[in-house]
């Protein structure tokens, strides 16, 4: 009963520990910018998320239960023994000493091949996730045995020091045995030589014994938990280093917060937008960026590419961290505001669209959770995907699979663009969305985007000019600076880099 209740009293706080901190590590993760996950890989967070943990689990678990039974023994034997025979007491104090020196010398050495184990842990996971979504391209280029090979050596690494750890912990943990055995050797004898000079009765050198006997689980115990604890302490500071990264925004101003009114009444506004990577701040991307977006308004973004128009958008929608007093909602800085306020106001489709590995509708529900079954299939003949829905044995309980994989290209981007189109928001970011469809498909889509625009801001990023031609306002954008602005017209009698991009696309489009 004893040992029953005392596992129930440990082990269960050990796995309210491992989901307390599954939920804690995502849910920190999901706070953080893009310039944490630029240098800390999916398959490294992946690892922390489970081998770490687990061994977060083993230590608050297995690891307390081990320290509590070996003090509750260790409180009483040592201490009679004592009474019993200060002087053997001495004489095996020594030895034991020595040993858990030797032991925590052992354990040093442990800790360096567990940080490497948990290194390695996280390569192979990484590994392995870049293996899984790069698979297409691989029997593209027949390359299949590379990741084979890879993932080989990966894996004869993290095998080597499995055993390595298997080895230190074979050579030291029976050591304590060891130790202890010859203890009751000495004691005999030294006790044997104490009773002849009448200094220990046979009973009490017997008593002796049976605590010395006593002290083997407990110290055994010990030993092993050193190494539990050693391995789960180097599982915390590789939690450590994503649960006390910082996100590195500001914090949200209240007053700006409570100002920024629930529909925005002037729009949005850049004001000398300057832009360059945390990684390589000496390459500005935007260099002086000023527009505005008033409420109902559609603006278009053209530009080639590496032209800085993802990164505007980026910069505009907060997934990018701009300078101070550079974007405006209202009159507000963007800076003042949480990052969950401004997405209230500005919804962006991607050029790369990320769908669940869920139905169509649940993925809808996503920007609407009370989805009505008319609301769905209107977004989704806005997004000219109702006839593709129809061909869909299960209409929209089809499984869209993971990443969209069930899917073609163009599904996908519509079907984000149906999500979007049933958010609310004030401004709604088009970015590159048009890229996988045929023009006949483009003109019907831009129809129904603005047919579904209502009293929302849009902004189309572009490479295209047909996308952008009945669009109110068009900036043009070429190296990261804004070459010019003007309506369709006005830029091909004024832009050459917008009338080339069109006459080449004119002459194109027939033949599409």
């Amino acid at each position: 009963i004893t040992r029953t209740a005392s596992r129930l009293l440990f082990f269960m706080p050990g796995r309210r520990v491992e989901y307390d901190l599954k939920n804690r590590l995502l849910a920190h993760l999901t706070t953080l910018q893009r310039d944490f996950f630029r240098t800390n890989t999916t398959g490294a967070l992946i690892s922390r998320l489970n081998n770490d943990i687990n061994g977060v689990r083993m230590l608050m678990g297995f690891g307390l239960l081990q320290l509590c039974n070996s003090i509750a023994m260790l409180s009483l034997a040592p201490y009679r023994m004592y009474l019993l025979s200060p002087l053997l007491t001495a004489l095996i104090a020594g030895p034991i000493v020595i040993t858990f020196v030797i032991l925590q010398l052992a354990i040093s050495k442990l800790r360096l091949l567990q940080q490497q184990q948990m290194r390695a842990l996280q390569t192979i996971s990484d590994f392995t996730l870049e293996s899984y979504n790069g698979l297409e391209v691989l029997r593209t280029y027949q390359a299949l045995d590379w990741p084979e090979r890879r993932f080989g050596t990966l894996s004869a690494h993290i095998r080597d020091l499995a055993l390595n750890i298997s080895r230190l912990r074979a050579y030291f943990l029976p050591l304590m045995l060891h130790v202890l055995n010859a203890l009751k050797v000495l004691v005999v004898l030294a006790g044997g030589l104490m009773i002849v000079r009448a200094e220990l009765t046979v009973g009490e050198l017997t008593a002796y014994l049976l605590y010395l006997s006593m002290l083997l689980p407990p110290l055994t115990g010990m030993s092993f938990m050193l190494f539990v604890l050693q391995r789960g302490m180097t599982a915390l500071e590789s939690l450590e280093t994503v649960l006390l990264t910082k996100p590195s925004l500001p914090p949200p101003d209240p007053a700006a917060q409570n100002a920024l009114p629930a529909t925005l009444q002037q729009g949005l506004e850049v004001r000398s937008l300057s832009y360059a990577y945390p990684e390589a701040p000496e390459q500005t991307v935007l260099k002086n960026i000023s527009l505005a977006i008033k409420p109902g308004e559609i603006v278009g973004v053209f530009g080639p590419i590496g032209s800085g128009k993802s990164t505007l958008v980026n910069c505009l929608n907060g997934y990018l961290q701009p300078a101070a007093a550079t974007i405006f909602l209202d009159g507000i800085d963007s800076t003042r505001i949480s990052r969950d306020r401004l997405r209230q106001h500005i919804v962006t489709v991607s050029q790369t669209p990320f769908l669940f590995s869920a139905t169509i509708r649940e993925n809808l529900r996503l920007a609407r959770p009370d989805l009505t079954q008319q609301q769905a299939l209107e977004a989704l003949h806005a997004a000219a995907l109702q006839e593709d829905l129809q061909r869909f044995p299960a209409g929209l309980d089809t499984l869209a699979g993971e990443k969209g994989i069930n899917l073609s290209g163009g599904q996908k981007q519509r079907l984000a663009l149906a999500r979007a189109l049933l958010t609310p928001c004030d401004l709604l970011i088009l970015d590159d969305v048009l890229s996988a469809v045929d023009h006949e498909t483009e003109r019907f889509l831009i129809d129904q985007i603005y047919r579904f625009q209502h009293a929302r801001s849009l902004l189309i990023v572009s490479h295209r000019v047909s996308a952008l031609e009945r669009a109110d306002r068009i900036i043009v954008l070429e190296q990261g600076q804004m070459i010019a602005q003007g309506t369709h017209n006005e830029l091909i009698e004024q832009c050459e880099l917008y009338q080339r991009a069109w006459q080449l696309q004119e002459q194109q489009a027939p033949a599409a």
